[in-house]
This record gives C-alpha cells, structure tokens and sequence, in this order.
C-alpha cells in the first residue's frame, strides 16, 4: 500500500472515528464520510466493505491502542500490587487522552450492526485479561484473599468506566472538582482492592 492510500485510509478512519463520535453510527453513511474526506463514497469501498467493517476497524485500533497503553504501563513495575493500580491509572489517563477513541469501543451497539467478530472480542479482552490474570498471580502469591478473579476484574472494569463516562458525559456535579473526583474515584477503587489483601 503506497503512503497516498495510507494517507486516505487514516483520513477516513479519522472523519469516521469523528463523525461517530459527534454524530453518533446512524447518522454517518459512506456517502457523508465520503464528502467530509473529500473523495467518493466508491473511494472508502476500496479499503472497506461497509459500514459496519469501518466501524469494526475503529474500534480494534481503539482497542489495540488501550490494550498496548495498560501493557506498557504495567511493565514498568515488578510488583503485583505495583501493577495493579498501573493497569487502573493507564486505562484512566488512555481515556482521557484518547476519549474519542475510548467512547468508540463502548458506544456502539452490537444491535446497530452486524455482530463483532469473535476473533475481535478476544482480543478486546486483552486489557481486562491482563488485570484478572495480576489478580490471580496475587492470589497465588497470598497476597490477596478472593474466590472470583474474574468478577473482580469485571466489577473493577465497571467502576473506572462508569467514573469516566460521568466525566467524559459532563454529567459531573459543577461543585465537584473534577481532577479531585477522578484522583479519589481510583484511590477509592485500589483501596477497596487493598482491603482484600490478608495481613497475616
């Protein structure tokens, strides 16, 4: 692929990754990110299917690029605990530095387009996986006192993204400061995972 076609199919994903942002996926057509690129809708059919292959793509790149940013981020530290809250933070600060990326992985839903591949949803699990995977090395390690890893991994995924979307939304509460709220939201979730850790 010569760096021109490059060149356009970043430009597509880009406008795409936007107009679904702003817009929302039934508002965009091939034919609306046709003219926002300034090429023909017969143009985008080049790199892809349909619609619903664009928007695919989207959210794998969104979903390789959140799962490299926590990899990265829990590899700069040996301890289980240490990592713990590394995967917490770096799933936090991918948010906020990307949230047109992020809210793609999680706007769309699966009834407003064919199903996502299987093969995808594997590798859409990488971040969670790693998360479960450093909470079972600390059961393992007795450190930490839980029967269902996975649950908890689940549960902590649901917390972060509920504090983010309350931001990323503007549904926050005007009198609250809203670093402050995103700081204690995370030390109250590392906290209440420190809790599970046995002293004996």
């Amino acid at each position: 692929m010569s760096e021109e076609e490059i060149s356009l199919r970043e430009r597509i994903l880009d406008i795409s990754r936007r107009l679904l942002f702003t817009e929302g996926y039934s508002a965009i057509s091939m034919r609306k990110i046709g003219k926002e690129v300034g090429a023909s809708a017969t143009s985008i059919y080049l790199y892809f299917e349909n619609k619903d292959h664009l928007v695919h793509t989207l959210i794998e790149e969104s979903v390789e690029h959140l799962s490299a940013s926590i990899e990265q981020g829990a590899s700069r530290y040996q301890s289980t605990i240490d990592k713990f809250e590394a995967i917490i933070r770096s799933y936090v600060d991918f948010a906020f530095s990307n949230p047109e990326k992020y809210q793609v992985i999680y706007m769309v839903q699966s009834s407003k387009m064919s199903r996502y591949p299987k093969e995808k949803f594997r590798k859409a699990r990488r971040g969670y996986a790693l998360l479960e995977s450093v909470i079972i090395k600390g059961i393992e390690e007795g450190l930490i006192d839980l029967d269902e890893p996975k649950i908890a991994a689940y549960s902590i995924w649901g917390q972060l993204h509920g504090v983010i979307s309350v931001v990323l939304n503007q549904r926050l509460d005007s009198r609250i400061d809203k670093e402050k709220f995103i700081e204690e939201s995370i030390d109250q979730i590392v906290q209440g995972f420190h809790t599970r850790i046995t002293t004996s």
